[in-house]
């Protein structure tokens, strides 16, 4: 009987250590890696590796050609505007 509990108990052990590297390794990726720029960037030139890097008013982001600083805001869409089709 005691084998099968110390057995129970070591499976898991192993299953909640697993458990816990993965969301660790989640964890650790959300906080080195920036979040991607919500807009295409201006340019490729200013290559930075946290936002304290860029100048004032430029985020750092990852886009296409690299980690850099970048405006960081959606595009503004444009408004589509409704015509009375006359008859």
């Amino acid at each position: 009987m005691k084998s099968v509990f110390l057995q129970l108990l070591l499976l898991s052990c192993l299953v909640l250590q697993s458990v816990a590297g993965k969301t660790k390794r989640h964890h650790k990726k959300y906080i080195l890696d920036p979040p991607p720029c919500k807009s295409a960037p201006e340019s490729c030139d200013r290559i930075c590796i946290h936002s304290k890097d860029c100048p004032e008013g430029l985020e750092c982001c990852s886009s296409f050609c690299g980690i850099i600083c970048s405006e960081n805001k959606k595009p503004k869409r444009r408004k589509q505007r409704m015509f009375k089709v006359q008859s």
